[in-house]
């Protein structure tokens, strides 16, 4: 009877050295892991490319709002502007947000502010990736939640 008593001491003992880091370990990164899950979820865009403004130094023309950048392929760590005349638009500014599209790099959000004469300009700087071209895709989207479809080509 001591003997497996002993036994039954030493295995809570080791027991208790197991499970206290791995429940230490599991509440430290159980809020990382929840984000992760969370930010893979589909982001609710278009699956169609045509219901995007590709945007570059042509005007791009959705919904009565025009779009266009000081270049046709942004680069990467390199300020790309934007301007956009969103006509009637009473927020002070846009909110361009992006996601890559070949590759998850995150969500990207670039302010765009209205200037004096009622127009919206903003500077974007995207991130580099391992791939050579890739494409963004996103929203630019007022204060009242009005909102475009965008994309924008990159390439190193």
């Amino acid at each position: 009877m001591t003997l497996r008593f002993h036994l039954s001491k030493h295995r809570t003992t080791w027991l208790l050295f197991l499970l206290v880091p791995i429940a230490l370990l599991a509440g430290f990164y159980a809020p990382k892991i929840i984000n992760v899950i969370s930010a893979s979820n589909p982001v609710d865009l278009p699956t169609e490319a045509s219901q995007y403004c590709a945007l570059s130094t042509q005007q791009c023309e959705q919904r009565d709002v025009k779009i266009t950048l000081d270049t046709d392929i942004a680069k990467p760590l390199e300020a790309t502007h934007i301007d956009v005349n969103w006509p009637n638009n009473q927020s002070d500014k846009l909110m361009l947000t992006l996601r890559g599209l070949e590759m998850d790099l995150g969500v990207v959000k670039f302010p765009v502010q209205k200037q004096k004469d009622g127009q919206f300009q903003g500077t974007i700087v995207l991130p580099i990736c391992t791939y050579s071209k890739m494409t963004w895709i996103g929203t630019l989207t007022d204060q009242q939640g009005n909102k475009v479809y965008t994309s924008i080509r990159m390439e190193k």
